[in-house]
């Protein structure tokens, strides 16, 4: 008889103290800063509440479950270490998350009931999936919808030189400045490549 392999999901019974994790965010926001957002990068593209925690739901059938449940990919996800997070869609922001109530732990990360973000930092995407550190973003492109894409220098120039379109540009500082206040979470210092 072989030996049962060990799950790949554990439930951690509902946390009553927030279990912080690593997440990415994609980011919209008005012209005159009043309004900034983060998006999740995948699922139903609302913004993620303002000053309120975010509740997980599930949009797949059977909808009769507890959320996060195992078997299903439900619930607001998050990573033990920021590494991972380099393969997402064009992240925009990345930082810590809060995640409590109901958690289920899998091989890379969380999936959590309820969720808040705890410390945020703009992130030029291109230099976050070459090197695994954010960048230190000097303009944020905003693009036609709202769409903004925190850029550095140097990875500026290449987008505009090779015809990214580009509605505006703003100065990174007022963007983060911007979110950091909605939210009203501390910025995210330095983050540590993980080789």
């Amino acid at each position: 008889m072989g030996t049962i392999p060990a799950p790949l999901e554990t439930f951690s019974a509902s946390a009553t103290d927030p279990i912080l994790a690593w997440r990415t965010w994609t980011l919209a926001g008005s012209r005159d800063l009043g309004e900034v957002r983060l998006l999740p990068i995948a699922g139903d593209g609302k913004p993620w509440p303002v000053r309120d925690p975010a509740r997980a739901a599930c949009r797949r059938p059977p909808r009769h479950h507890i959320v996060p449940g195992f078997g299903c990919r439900c619930g607001l996800h998050a990573t033990r270490a920021p590494a991972p997070l380099r393969r997402t869609r064009d992240p925009a922001v990345l930082g810590t998350v809060a995640l409590w109530g109901r958690v289920v732990e899998h091989e890379h990360g969380y999936r959590g009931e309820f969720g808040y973000p705890q410390r945020l930092r703009l992130a030029c995407y291109l230099c976050f999936w070459q090197w695994g550190v954010p960048g230190a973003c000097e303009v944020v492109a905003r693009r036609f919808g709202g769409r903004m894409v925190p850029l550095c220098g140097p990875h500026s120039e290449l987008s505009l030189r090779y015809g990214f379109r580009v509605g505006r540009l703003l100065p990174a500082h007022h963007v983060e400045q911007a979110l950091l206040s909605t939210y009203a979470v501390d910025v995210l210092r330095s983050v540590v490549p993980q080789r």
